[in-house]
């Protein structure tokens, strides 16, 4: 059995400009690393690979590591944690933001949710769109909790609205406005905010996969089929101009639910040579599992049913 881990924010949040942004301490990180590791096999990238095509027989259960967004704690933080042990991961970038200029809509939603009065953002926010309460009131609960699985109703709900409902021309206006005026320069905290093609070239000479997580982080359903290919070949061009080569390049889904990819998703991903994609669809992995479909649990339930954490749910 193969246990896919999933990480995002991996810092020591109390000493950061952003301490409510939701993500594991350093410390606990560096624990569940020991504790996973004293547990399960934890294999190369390709071998997990070639466990699920039927081509490699464990130890014993196996666990991999992994990592969304190509966030600089990523590179500082993690990876010498990582090496230190000789424990691979596979770190997944979006090549839009590892070039330095761009802060995808997503993250900057985080960083005001958690700089700001919650409720004030939402208002300002509503306001710029130009759209009332009642979007939001309209989004179904339970396909907000199932993307947000750690929020409550109401943050669940607006995370949703801004991630999958609203239009995204007039969303991504609207909240660069809110960010350049509450958080500063996107430029400068983009280069703050995600590793650069430098530091990942570092990670993989000592022993870390890089993988693809998009451009650009949009739902890959709710594109046009244009826009998806456009994005795709966009993510594999750059990756593979880059970086060094790999034996196997994986490629993350945003959002990551069975309804944030298509069909048509895994054929371009196919066409352009990825060899496997992952969810965020909570369940361990056997041999003979769809390699566009792995599924991967979140850090807070790690395989240790003995360990209390006191990480605080992903956004």
């Amino acid at each position: 059995m193969l246990h896919i881990v999933m990480y995002h924010y991996v810092r020591d949040l109390p000493r950061t400009r952003f301490p409510q942004i939701k993500g594991m301490l350093l410390d606990e990180f560096r624990q569940q690393v020991i504790d996973l590791s004293g547990q399960f096999e934890m294999p190369s990238f390709e071998a997990c690979v070639d466990y699920l095509r039927g081509d490699y027989e464990p130890h014993r259960d196996m666990c991999l590591l992994t990592f969304d967004d190509g966030l600089k704690e990523h590179y500082q933080e993690v990876t010498p944690i990582l090496a230190e042990r000789r424990i691979p991961g596979v770190f997944h970038a979006i090549t839009a933001c590892s070039g330095g200029k761009t802060v995808v809509p997503v993250h900057m939603n985080h960083f005001l949710m958690a700089g700001l009065d919650f409720d004030s953002y939402r208002k300002g926010l509503m306001e710029l769109i130009g759209v009332g309460d009642e979007a939001i009131a309209a989004i179904n609960v339970e396909d907000a909790r199932r993307t947000y699985p750690w929020d409550t109703a109401e943050v669940a709900t607006f995370k949703y609205f801004f991630n999958f409902v609203v239009d995204p021309v007039v969303r991504d206006s609207a909240v660069k406005v809110l960010f350049e005026k509450h958080i500063g320069s996107e430029q400068d905290f983009a280069k703050e905010l995600y590793f650069n093609w430098d530091e990942a070239r570092e990670m993989q000479a000592m022993g870390m996969a890089i993988g693809g997580h998009t451009h650009m982080h949009r739902p890959l359903s709710s594109l046009s089929s244009a826009d998806l290919r456009n994005d795709l070949e966009t993510c594999t061009s750059t990756l593979r101009r880059v970086l060094r080569p790999q034996p196997v390049w994986a490629f993350c889904y945003p959002y990551g639910k069975r309804d944030s990819y298509t069909p048509e998703t895994v054929s371009i991903l196919r066409e352009l040579g990825w060899e496997c994609g992952f969810t965020t669809e909570s369940a361990p992995n056997q041999r003979g599992r769809d390699l566009f479909a792995i599924s991967r649990v979140d850090c807070k339930k790690a395989p240790l049913p003995s360990m209390a954490t006191r990480v605080q749910g992903v956004m």
